[in-house]
Parts: C-alpha cells; sequence; structure tokens
C-alpha cells in the first residue's frame, strides 16, 4: 500500500516537472521570438572584385543582414549580379549595388572604368617612358613634355616641362587592371583618363614633342607648379636675353603726281630784343632812370620817379 502511494506521488511530480519545463521552454521561445532582429538577404562580394570584372557565381554570396543594415537597392539573389560587369573596386563582404555595376549588357573594358564627363586617350609609351613596365593600371602620372623652344630667346634650344599632374592610367597595352602579382607589364601604349581639353592638349604635345610619363607615389596628390628645364639653365647660366627690338624704318613721304607739293612759309621769327642799360640820375629832390638801346640811332627814354628817401 505505502509503495503505491510513492508511487502515485512520484508520477504526479513528474508530471507536474513536465509541465512545468514545457511552460518555461514555451516562455523562453517567445522571449527570444520577441528579440529576433528581422533580417533580409543580400548579396555581398566573396572576394575582393577589381573595377572592369565580370562578376561570376563564384564571386558572390548571399547573406541575411539586419534590415536597418541592408543598403538602399541591394539585390536579394545572385542571379541579380551574375553577368554584370563592375564599374568600380568591390571589397570582400560589400554589398552588390546597382551604382556599382555597368548597365546590363556592358562588355568588360576600359569603357566601363571611365569617369563621366572624361575621355580616354591613348599615348605612346617605350621602355624607359614607361619605366620598365613599371606603369600599370591604375597608376597615377605626370606628363612631361620635350620640344624645341624659339619663342623667348630667338635662339632654338630644347626645353622640358611638366604640363599635366596627376593623371589617371586606365589601361597599358590590352591590359585594364592590375595583375594579381603585380608583375611589370611592357606594352607600347597608355590609356590615360582626360577631359576634352586636357584631350587637345596632349594631342599638341605628342605631335609637336616627345611625351613621357613620370609616376607618381601611391596616395601623392600634390601638384608642383614648375617652369621648365633648358639646356642653358641646367649649365646654371641662365636664358637667354631676348633679341635687340628692331628699330623703325623711317618711311619717305612720296607726293602723288595727281597733286602738287605743297609750299610751307618758313617761320616767322621774333624781333630780337635789343640791348638796353638803365642809368638812374637824381636831380636835387627828382630820380630819373634813363634807358639807353643799342640801335643804329640811339633812343633814350626817361621815366622820371620820386626818390625813396631824400639824400643825405
Amino acid at each position: 500500500m505505502g509503495d503505491r502511494r510513492f508511487g502515485i506521488v512520484l508520477l504526479v511530480a513528474l508530471l507536474v516537472a513536465g509541465v512545468s519545463g514545457f511552460g518555461v521552454y514555451r516562455m523562453l521561445q517567445q522571449a527570444q521570438a520577441d528579440s529576433r532582429v528581422p533580417t533580409a538577404t543580400v548579396v555581398v562580394a566573396a572576394v575582393d572584385l577589381p573595377d572592369g570584372h565580370l562578376v561570376g557565381a563564384s564571386d558572390v554570396s548571399v547573406v541575411d543582414l539586419p534590415l536597418a543594415a541592408v543598403p538602399a537597392g541591394a539585390f536579394a539573389t545572385a542571379d541579380s549580379v551574375v553577368g554584370r560587369v563592375t564599374r568600380v573596386s568591390v571589397f570582400m563582404g560589400e554589398a552588390l549595388l546597382p551604382g556599382r555595376l555597368a548597365p546590363i549588357g556592358t562588355g568588360a573594358g576600359i569603357e566601363v572604368k571611365i569617369t563621366p564627363g572624361k575621355r580616354a586617350m591613348a599615348v605612346k609609351i617605350d621602355e624607359v617612358a614607361g619605366l620598365s613596365g613599371l606603369i600599370q593600371p591604375n597608376s597615377r602620372v605626370d606628363v612631361l613634355v620635350t620640344l624645341n623652344d624659339d619663342m623667348t630667346s630667338g635662339i632654338q634650344q630644347q626645353r622640358a616641362k611638366l604640363f599635366m599632374s596627376n593623371m589617371r592610367v586606365l589601361s597599358v597595352g590590352s591590359q585594364v587592371e592590375r595583375g594579381p602579382d603585380g608583375r611589370p607589364m611592357n606594352a607600347t601604349t597608355a590609356a590615360l583618363e582626360v577631359t576634352p581639353v586636357e584631350s587637345e592638349q596632349l594631342a599638341v604635345a605628342a605631335n609637336q614633342g616627345k611625351i613621357q610619363l613620370v609616376l607618381r607615389g601611391y596616395g601623392d596628390p600634390d601638384t608642383v607648379e614648375t617652369k621648365g628645364a633648358t639646356v642653358r639653365g641646367m649649365m646654371g647660366r641662365g636664358e637667354a636675353p631676348p633679341p635687340p627690338a628692331p628699330r623703325p624704318v623711317a618711311r619717305t613721304s612720296v607726293p602723288s603726281p595727281a597733286t602738287a607739293p605743297v609750299q610751307l612759309a618758313p617761320p616767322v621769327q621774333a624781333p630780337r630784343k635789343p640791348d638796353s642799360a638803365v642809368v638812374q640820375v637824381y636831380r636835387r629832390d627828382k630820380l630819373t632812370q634813363t634807358t639807353l638801346e643799342k640801335r643804329d640811332t640811339l633812343k633814350v627814354r626817361d621815366t622820371i620817379k620820386p626818390p625813396a628817401s631824400s639824400p643825405l
């Protein structure tokens, strides 16, 4: 009888414990559901994608992000971005957005790298001007032109001048992106990103002189203004003095045969003032001044003035 009563009490205790445990489990599930942050699926880059890269299925992955962290316009499926071309570099873990991709149907090439409002212009380089292949896509260079200068001194001499600074290299030869190993790329041309005005200046410089590219250091945005270099300046002799101005050539006027020459009257000379002398004569209490003029006939002009003071 006692064993039976003990079994009933144990059964009731187990039942109460099971009901209590289930209730706690349900409460924990409800609390976890209430504290769960809503998420959404977003397509992100699985590896670093350079600009102008054709996106493949292995280049992207789909992750869940909180709704507050989902960028506007983000893609939700991988099929939406596979086959598209990147306009800018996308790093691993970044979401792929419409602004980072070229329009649908655009092929991989240099045109997707050109900034709106600018152009791509090819510049011929050689092994020396190209720094033995060290200039690569996305490098920053200065453009140096060397040409004959005879505008200032009248003497023909060569002048070198940096006339473009901090220019972006879009491609080297047919290579539009830097190699992963960073090895030099030997090519005969380099495409620079220029404005329409800069393209005109670059065309004149390439036709009139020799173009060389000067490689800039990473993160160096400073632009240095230079005066250019000449042979005389390198030797410490300064610039040649400017040539003397030509003298004006006197032109003689030839009278027209239809009109007779005009005879000009000789200038009228003013009569020369004759030499004269003034003589003062005191006559008692009167002062007399006499002016004598030297002429053919002597003329005397008398002026009588009262004396300033009586003579002693």
